[in-house]
C-alpha cells in the first residue's frame, strides 16, 4: 500500500503588496520604499511602524511573485529618440533615481527616432508586463494609434513632446521660454531672425518655441524673419541642419544681426556658417540657442541659452506614472505640467 504524505497548508491567497502594506500603514508608497531602501532620512518612529505593519502582513518584497499575480512587472518602461543625447541623458538619470526610490526598476530603450523601432519597443514593454511607460514619441506621428490604445491598457506620460493634447505629460514651457531669449536679444539691440527646427510642425515643442518667437516679435513690434529651411527636413535638429541652412540662407545675401535658434545643436551650426562669410558670433550677429547642452558653455563663443528643467522633467514623469499606477490618479485623467526654462546669458548674445 502506497501511503500519501500529509500535504502541508499552504496559503492561497493573494501575494501582499507594498500598495497594501502603505495603506494599512497609514503612508504613501514612496515612504514605505525609502524605508525598505534604508533611507536615513525617515523618522525612527516611521521606520518602526511599517516594519511592524509588513511583518503583521507577512510581507517580502518579491517582485516575480507580484509580476504572476498582478500581471505585471515592477518595471517602468522609457522610450527616447537618442540614448546618447545629452538633454536625454539627464532626463533618463532623474527618472531612474525617481523609479528607483518608489521601489521600480527602470528599464530603458532608444528609438533612434524610427518608428518601426518605437513600435517594437513598445510591444516587447507590453510582453515583458511594464507597470507603466514614459515615451519621448518619435516625431512622424506613424504610432499614434498604438499609443493611443497603450494609455487605454496602463499610465502612459509623455516627455519633452507629446503626440496629442488630451494626454498626459511634462515638458518645458517653450512659448515662455522663446519669449524670454527673444526679449533678450531685443533688450541687446537687434530684431532677431529665428532659426527653427528639421521637424517643421510635426513636433509640438518646436512649433510652441517658434509660436513663443512670433508673439514676442509682433508684442515688441519687430518684423519676424524666419530662416529657410530647405536641407535635411524630416532629419534630426542637429548642428549639420543649423549648418546647412544658414549657409544656403547666406549665400541669397542675407546678413542678420541677430539670430534665435530651436536648439543649442543648431545655433552651433550656424555659427560656424557665420564665420565661414566674416561675421563673427556673438559681435557681428548675436545668437541664441535653447537647451542648455553639455557643449553650449564650451562652444566658442559659449552660447547663450535656456536651461531646461531636465531632472525636473524626468522625477516629475515617474511621479505622475506611479501615482496613477497606486490608482491615486485615474488612467483616463490627463495630467499636465510644463516648468519654466532659466535665461543663460553667455558670450554669444
Amino acid at each position: 500500500m502506497i501511503r500519501r504524505s500529509k500535504k502541508t497548508k499552504t496559503s492561497m491567497q493573494s501575494v501582499v503588496t507594498m500598495g497594501e502594506v502603505a495603506r494599512r500603514a497609514g503612508y504613501s508608497r514612496y515612504t514605505v520604499s525609502k524605508v525598505l531602501n534604508g533611507d536615513a532620512t525617515v523618522r525612527d518612529e516611521t521606520r518602526k511602524h511599517v516594519l511592524s505593519v509588513c511583518k503583521d502582513l507577512n510581507y517580502a518584497p518579491n517582485p516575480h511573485a507580484v509580476s504572476l499575480v498582478r500581471k505585471r512587472s515592477n518595471s517602468i518602461g522609457m522610450v527616447v529618440t537618442y540614448i546618447t543625447d545629452p538633454f536625454y541623458g539627464e532626463i533618463i538619470r532623474a527618472a531612474e533615481h525617481e523609479a528607483s526610490s518608489r521601489g521600480f526598476q527602470l528599464l530603458v530603450q532608444c528609438s533612434y527616432g524610427d518608428a518601426d523601432k518605437e513600435k517594437q519597443i513598445i510591444e516587447t514593454f507590453r510582453v515583458l508586463r511594464v507597470c507603466g511607460v514614459v515615451v519621448a514619441p518619435v516625431v512622424p506621428k506613424a504610432n499614434r494609434g498604438l499609443l493611443r490604445e497603450l494609455e487605454t491598457l496602463l499610465p502612459v506620460v509623455y516627455v519633452d513632446r507629446y503626440l496629442r493634447q488630451q494626454s498626459s505629460f511634462v515638458m518645458n514651457d517653450n512659448v515662455n521660454s522663446a519669449g524670454m531669449l527673444v526679449e533678450h536679444l531685443i533688450s541687446r539691440g537687434v530684431a532677431p531672425a529665428y532659426l527653427g527646427s528639421s521637424h517643421g510642425s510635426q513636433n509640438v515643442a518646436a512649433c510652441q518655441r517658434e509660436q513663443g518667437y512670433l508673439d514676442t516679435m509682433k508684442r515688441l513690434r519687430r518684423k519676424p524673419v524666419l530662416v529657410p529651411l530647405t536641407l535635411g527636413m524630416g532629419g534630426e535638429d542637429t548642428a549639420e541642419f543649423g549648418y546647412d541652412n544658414m549657409v544656403a540662407w547666406l549665400q541669397q545675401g542675407a546678413r542678420p544681426s541677430g539670430l534665435f535658434c530651436a536648439t543649442d545643436s543648431l545655433a552651433l551650426g550656424a555659427m560656424k556658417a557665420l564665420y565661414e562669410v566674416g561675421l563673427k558670433p556673438g559681435k557681428d550677429v548675436l545668437v541664441a540657442g535653447h537647451d542648455d547642452l553639455g557643449f553650449s558653455a564650451y562652444t566658442q563663443p559659449s552660447i547663450t541659452t535656456a536651461r531646461q528643467p531636465k531632472e525636473k522633467i524626468g522625477r516629475t514623469a515617474v511621479e505622475i506614472l506611479a501615482q496613477k499606477i497606486d490608482q491615486e490618479i485615474g488612467l483616463a485623467t490627463h495630467v499636465q505640467r510644463t516648468f519654466p526654462s532659466e535665461l543663460i546669458v553667455r558670450e554669444s548674445a
